[in-house]
């Protein structure tokens, strides 16, 4: 019969890459001398020959585990997160932003008629401030997102989805320049004291009020645009070119913003136009 053998195992369990590392180092150690001898059974294996493998074979073994801990220190995972704390910022400014636009764009709706107040005015003068202010606020935070704390730039700038959302954004942004010009005309004539400065026809009214809605309704088209465009849809196999996008966003910007501001400057309302004439 032959003698009774048992491999011994390894003294620390080694996580995946600390493992493949220590292949050699392993091995190494499996040897004759690694062999468990029943009591009784004699060799003929040399007694200072096994020490000497032993004793090459324990610094590969304290290098591994040296691994083994620096990997549990610091995993890889944690090193390639982003910084949590900033990212939750990120993510409050940008839904922060949305909030107010949406809170200016409604004052806005329920200020804007014929014949308004001195003190409605200066309110919705404030209004589109914040309106301003809250759409650089989410555009900002978008691009943070977008570049840093989110999938990545690679990945939104092949999704149709993403291009839909910025041309959303885009028009919102390009139509309110008719009512800010609007606002500021107006404010600018209350500034050089002219009569009846927060007064505005019906028509111009009518105009304003048709302008903030389509504001809302892009406004709340960006989210399902947004959770659409997380979730991949779209994507397909990450072929679309960005240019196409950024192109597309581009031309819808401009074109609107040039068509609004001609049409906030030539503008004239019906009842300016009477008094004109009388």
């Amino acid at each position: 019969m032959s003698s009774l053998v048992c491999l011994r195992t390894p003294a620390l369990a080694l996580p995946v890459r600390a493992v493949r590392g220590a292949r050699a180092s392993r091995a190494a150690a499996v040897t004759p001398a690694a062999v468990a001898r029943p009591a009784g059974v004699k060799t003929s294996s040399n007694e200072p020959s096994d020490r000497a493998l032993q004793a090459s074979a324990a610094p590969a073994t304290a290098t591994s585990a040296l691994a083994a801990l620096t990997f549990f220190a610091m995993p890889e995972a944690a090193q390639a997160a982003v910084d949590p704390v900033a990212s939750a910022f990120a993510a409050y400014g940008h839904y922060l932003g949305l909030v107010l636009v949406v809170a200016s764009l409604t004052v806005e709706k329920m200020l804007i008629k014929p014949e308004m107040t001195e003190d409605e005015a200066q309110k919705l003068v404030v209004a589109d401030s914040v309106y301003g202010i809250a759409g650089i606020l989410v555009l900002y935070t978008g691009y943070l997102r977008v570049t840093q704390y989110g999938k990545g730039w690679d990945f939104y700038s092949h999704e149709p989805i993403f291009w839909v959302k910025m041309a959303l954004f885009g028009v919102m942004g390009s139509s309110s320049l008719f009512n800010t010009i609007k606002i500021i005309q107006m404010a600018a004539k209350k500034a050089n004291g002219e009569d009846n400065s927060s007064a505005i026809g019906e028509k111009l009214s009518a105009r304003m009020q048709k302008i903030v809605n389509g504001e809302l309704l892009a406004i709340g088209s960006i989210p399902l645009a947004a959770a659409t465009m997380a979730r991949g849809v779209g994507y397909g196999d990450g072929s679309f070119p960005w240019q196409a996008g950024a192109g597309g966003v581009a031309a819808v910007c401009l074109g609107l913003t040039v068509k609004y501001v001609k049409e906030a400057i030539t503008w004239e309302d019906e009842k300016v136009a009477e008094k004109v004439e009388a």
